[in-house]
C-alpha cells in the first residue's frame, strides 16, 4: 500500500522566531509504503532531501548556511485529538539565522503537473530567491532557471525508483507523479516572507 508524504523544509531567515521561517511542501509517494510508525525508511528519506536542500552531495543551493530543517509527514486523514506528528526530523546548521541580501519576498516559482493539465494535477513550489541569488536582474537569468531545474532533478530521484514526486490533490484524496515542470521567466512575490517594519517616516504636508 502506498505511503503519501508532503516534505517540509524550512530555512530559518533573520531570526530563530517561526514567523521567519520560510517553507517550501514538496509531496511525494512511496509506492511500496514505509513503516506507520516512523523508522529507517522515513529518517533516510528526510536525510537524503536535507543534503539535496542544504550542502550535501550535489546540493542545489550555495547560501543555504542558514538553519535548514526537513519534517516528513505522512498525509492521511485526520483523527479527531490525534495530531499528525512529524514522521522524521532533520536539521542542519542549527541556531544560525542570517539575514537575506536581497528581499526575503522575492522568489521563482517551480510549477509541475502530471497527466491533463487540470488543477487537480498540477503544483507550484516558490522558491526563496535569497538561497541563491545575490543581485537579481530585471527578470530571472538562466542561472537562476537552472537552479529550480535542478531541484526537480533532484526531486524526481530522490529515493530511487519507490519514491514519486508530485501533486497530492487534498479535494479527490489523490497522487498525481509529476510528469513536466516548468519555469517562468518573471519573478514571484510573497508578501508573507517579507520583513515586519521597524520604523515609519511621517510628515505634515505644506501650502
Amino acid at each position: 500500500m502506498p505511503t503519501h508524504i508532503r516534505a517540509h523544509i524550512q530555512y530559518q531567515c533573520g531570526s530563530m522566531l517561526p514567523r521567519d521561517i520560510h517553507q517550501i511542501t514538496p509531496c511525494f509517494r512511496a509506492q511500496t509504503g514505509f513503516d506507520p510508525l516512523g523508522g529507517t525508511d522515513w529518517d533516510q528519506l528526510a536525510q537524503d532531501l536535507l543534503d539535496k536542500m542544504n550542502g550535501g552531495t550535489g546540493f542545489i543551493f550555495s547560501k543555504a548556511s542558514n538553519q535548514t530543517t526537513v519534517k516528513l509527514y505522512e498525509i492521511k486523514d485526520p483523527v479527531p485529538g490525534v495530531p499528525n506528528r512529524p514522521k522524521a526530523v532533520k536539521i542542519k546548521n542549527p541556531g544560525a539565522s542570517q539575514e537575506a541580501t536581497i528581499p526575503r519576498e522575492l522568489a521563482l516559482c517551480l510549477s509541475f503537473y502530471g497527466g491533463n493539465n487540470n488543477p487537480d494535477n498540477r503544483g507550484r513550489l516558490y522558491v526563496p530567491a535569497w538561497l541563491w541569488v545575490s543581485n537579481p536582474a530585471a527578470r530571472p537569468v538562466a542561472a537562476d532557471v537552472t537552479k529550480l531545474d535542478g531541484m526537480a532533478a533532484a526531486f524526481a530521484a530522490l529515493g530511487g525508483a519507490n519514491i514519486d514526486w508530485g501533486v497530492w490533490s487534498t479535494t479527490k484524496k489523490h497522487f498525481t507523479r509529476a510528469e513536466h515542470f516548468f519555469i517562468d521567466d518573471e519573478w514571484d512575490v510573497q508578501r508573507r516572507r517579507g520583513n515586519e517594519w521597524t520604523a515609519r517616516v511621517v510628515k505634515d504636508t505644506s501650502g
